[in-house]
């Protein structure tokens, strides 16, 4: 009793000194697990860039893959490659750099002519701000020194080389894809014994989404930029070829991609004369009816069917959410959307949403789109109610 007596009161003087490092303390250790944390997110988001950056390589390889697998199963119908289809790949390949080459020869001479006399248009812009009264300098937005020079060109040379690398193992990638891609796809399909249909419904609705989707945007963005040189070529716009490589581009956003190709036509064209600016703008608008109503809507087929309003929509927001890629992706994105809500619709209404509507395995031409199934409904006029289990076992 006398001890812990005695002890008292060297506690209560040495519990003052330790209660004034209390609150230094508790702020230090806050601010070391606020740093923590900040250090944490740091080196999670440097994580998650390069991992993106390296999903996105084998997403577009996929792609690639997607789009030549029918070509390359045309291929092994002829007899040498029927049992060789790394051969009929690498066969592919080989015609397809045959081809961009001798297509890169053909047109080089006319876009080094035409990109030696970009200066120029500077000039005539410059010329006609200055005409017209506008106080606008072009020459002052141009980086000055030499020590901006030599880094922009690093930049430019750096850019080009991380191109061309990203671009030969996306072209790997897909070899490979294309040579064992079904091998991995019933891989993973194994892997779902008790949901193989499903599976089935998924691998179809994104590879035939996908696939159509990028073979026609492809096609059109052909389509167009030849349909667009021509023409401006033909009228005698400056700068055809460049504009025609740029619609070709452009093409690959969806529904304002024309537009801008052709309001930079009609710009450039202006500058010539108000005449041929009209022209150009005629023939702008018959190659975006051409694209909006005639090829188009051939060429995409019904797998990426989509509402204006939707794709619109659906084009905004990936940009908005994503910039470019978000923007490249947003449609067909929304057309697979579309397609997994028509299931889900078609499997409330009561209907087996994995089948074709006579009954059957699934295939491209069974895939539900909302909209129809909605349309569909609308124009029979009534909703059926979905069947009790009950009255289906009777």
């Amino acid at each position: 009793m006398n001890t812990l007596t005695a002890q008292e009161p060297s506690q209560s003087v040495a519990s003052p000194q330790w209660q004034r490092l209390f609150g230094p303390s508790r702020t230090l250790i806050w601010l070391l697990i606020a740093l923590s944390v900040v250090g944490l997110y740091h080196g999670a988001e440097f994580l998650i860039v390069h991992v993106f950056s390296v999903a996105v390589l084998f997403v577009f390889a996929a792609i690639l893959a997607l789009v030549l697998t029918p070509v390359v199963d045309r291929i092994q119908r002829v007899p040498p490659f029927r049992a060789h289809r790394g051969v009929a790949v690498l066969t592919l390949y080989l015609v397809g750099v045959g081809v961009i080459a001798g297509a890169v020869t053909l047109v080089a001479p006319s876009i080094i002519h035409q990109a030696r006399r970009l200066p120029d248009l500077a000039s005539q812009f410059q010329a006609e701000i200055d005409r017209r009264g506008l106080h606008l300098d072009l020459a002052a937005l141009r980086p000055k020194g030499s020590a901006l020079d030599v880094g922009v060109a690093v930049g430019v040379v750096s850019g080009v080389i991380s191109a061309v690398v990203g671009v030969v193992v996306i072209v790997v990638i897909s070899i490979y894809l294309l040579i064992e891609g079904r091998v991995l796809v019933a891989t993973l399909r194994s892997l779902f014994p008790q949901r193989a249909r499903a599976f089935d419904f998924t691998m179809v609705a994104v590879g035939a989404t996908i696939g159509a989707y990028v073979r026609g945007q492809l096609l059109m963005s052909l389509l167009i930029g030849s349909y667009m040189a021509v023409a401006m070529t033909a009228l005698g716009v400056h700068y055809g070829v460049l504009i025609g490589i740029a619609a070709g581009f452009l093409e690959f956003i969806p529904i304002i991609g024309a537009v801008i190709a052709m309001v930079l036509a009609v710009v450039i064209a202006l500058l010539q004369s108000p005449l041929l600016a009209l022209l150009a703008a005629i023939a702008g608008l018959l190659g975006h009816a051409l694209d909006a109503y005639v090829v188009g809507p051939r060429v995409n087929g019904r797998v990426t069917q989509l509402h204006p309003l939707v794709a619109l929509a659906a084009l905004l927001v990936g940009a908005e959410l994503g910039g470019i890629l978000g923007a490249l992706f947003s449609v067909p994105v929304a057309a697979m959307a579309n397609i997994f809500l028509g299931a889900l619709y078609r499997s409330r209404r009561g209907d087996d949403a994995l089948s074709t509507q006579h009954g059957g395995d699934v295939s491209v031409d069974s895939l539900p789109r909302l909209g129809e199934e909605i349309g569909g409904i609308e124009e029979i006029g009534v909703i059926r109610e979905p069947v009790p289990h009950a009255a289906v076992d009777a």
